[in-house]
């Protein structure tokens, strides 16, 4: 599975997930979370051509893996890192 991320970072650069995806933060990943986060990004290497490339299968992966989710969809948006959104 590392070497297809590894594989599609080079060749579909704008699949965000792959982009996104680093490894040193999956490895800092307790197993059981490894597991949770890798049903978040299956898309993006199941579908290399896929934009978004990653889903939460709950809310709470949002918070559990904000390392990971936060700059993907401040990429797509392309919101500044600073930016918060106000309703």
């Amino acid at each position: 599975t590392l070497e297809r991320i590894k594989e599609i970072k080079k060749t579909n650069p704008s699949n965000l997930a792959m982009k996104h995806f680093d490894e040193s933060y999956f490895a800092s990943l307790p197993a059981d979370l490894q597991e949770r986060f890798i049903a978040c990004v299956r898309t993006g290497f199941e579908n290399p051509d896929s934009g978004m490339g990653c889903y939460a299968m709950t809310p709470s992966d949002y918070d559990t893996f904000n390392a990971f989710f936060d700059p993907v969809i401040r990429d797509y948006h392309r919101a500044a890192s600073g930016a918060v959104h106000i309703t």
